[in-house]
């Protein structure tokens, strides 16, 4: 699958909507080659941060003592873990990131007739997302079940959606009813990133590098060490610490950047839905979306799009596109910084 253009749908919908407001004027382009760009950004940090779930692993290797045999091998034990666990963990988690932000290129692509294909099959999805499981020292953080079962449920629209060439008049049927699965996925992503990855793998090696100092430093002092290595230790810690916050840092942005993006589809699924109970995921135009796909992708077809071809007033452009400006002035700042966070991966 390609990855993140997580901003797609935003982007194609910002475009469509201003300009139909506005007559084509350049702002409007110049707000789609943003969105754009904040796209390209979210991609390269949501994979630096699924690979640290493996590389923060290694460096934690780093800080066991070596001058001890004891020691050795509880580093060599922790090295093997990282290589069994850690890194099957890190490409999992890649693909769950995945699942949202193709979801998002397919709405966006759907909201302009577009066509898109994934790279990715469904059953790999399947796979990565039940047997992601991140290994911490209080035990492995794995994503909800309910979370799996509306992952799965997403990965099937955006496969239905390149299967059957879902057209643009299915796009607020779309948006309604995937919103409740998209809510309950990014929830379950949010907190297996938050346990396994922030309070889990990152606290680990902050421990690590902690302890290894401090036993240093212990070391120094029973030696009746000077108070120049007092102080390269002091700055060799600091070094080694404050780049573990920054990746935390980095990692709240984008658990935030996960919950306005999930904050905002909810938004448009309100305004779609002008004051109807949102649809069941059990309800036959749902399933179109959301079920696995049929060889008989013409009945589906026309079940989807049955009562679909709704128009946006002038009135609803207008709200969408406030909508979207604002989350793009919210993301704008929480990407740049996540950036900087990570400068050093």
């Amino acid at each position: 699958m390609k990855i993140n253009k997580t901003l797609g749908l935003f982007s194609m919908m910002l475009t469509s909507s201003i300009m139909l407001s506005s007559c084509g004027a350049d702002p409007a382009i110049k707000s789609a080659q943003e969105f754009g760009a904040m796209s390209a950004q979210f991609r390269d940090n949501t994979n630096k941060l699924a690979d640290d779930i493996y590389d923060s692993c290694i460096r934690r290797v780093q800080y066991y003592r070596t001058d001890i045999n004891a020691l050795r091998q509880q580093r060599n034990q922790a090295w093997q873990g990282c290589e069994q666990f850690n890194k099957p963990a890190a490409s999992q988690a890649r693909v769950a990131n995945q699942v949202v932000v193709d979801y998002m290129e397919a709405i966006g692509k759907l909201s302009s007739d577009s066509v898109v294909s994934f790279e990715n099959e469904f059953n790999n999805v399947e796979t990565a997302l039940k047997g992601l499981s991140i290994p911490t020292s209080s035990g492995n953080t794995t994503l909800p079940s309910s979370a799996v079962d509306t992952g799965k449920s997403i990965a099937n629209f955006i496969f239905n959606w390149a299967a059957k060439s879902f057209r643009k008049g299915t796009l607020t049927e779309a948006i309604t009813c995937t919103n409740k699965p998209l809510q309950t996925y990014t929830d379950g992503l949010e907190f297996a990133f938050r346990e396994g990855y922030i309070n889990g793998i990152l606290q680990q090696e902050l421990d690590q590098a902690k302890l290894y100092y401090d036993d240093y430093a212990a070391i120094a002092e029973a030696q009746n060490g000077a108070w120049r290595d007092f102080n390269n230790l002091t700055k060799e810690s600091y070094n080694a610490i404050v780049p573990i916050l920054q990746r935390r840092n980095a990692a709240l942005s984008y658990i935030t950047i996960i919950d306005k993006t999930a904050n905002t589809h909810a938004q448009l699924a309100v305004l779609f839905l002008d004051g109807r109970e949102p649809p069941s995921s059990e309800s036959e135009s749902c399933k179109t979306y959301l079920k696995p796909t049929s060889s008989d992708s013409n009945t589906l077809n026309s079940q989807g799009q049955s009562n679909l071809n709704m128009k946006l007033t002038p009135e609803e452009l207008a709200q969408v596109s406030e909508i979207l400006i604002n989350y793009r002035n919210e993301v704008r700042p929480l990407l740049k910084q996540m950036e900087e966070d990570l400068k050093d991966k």
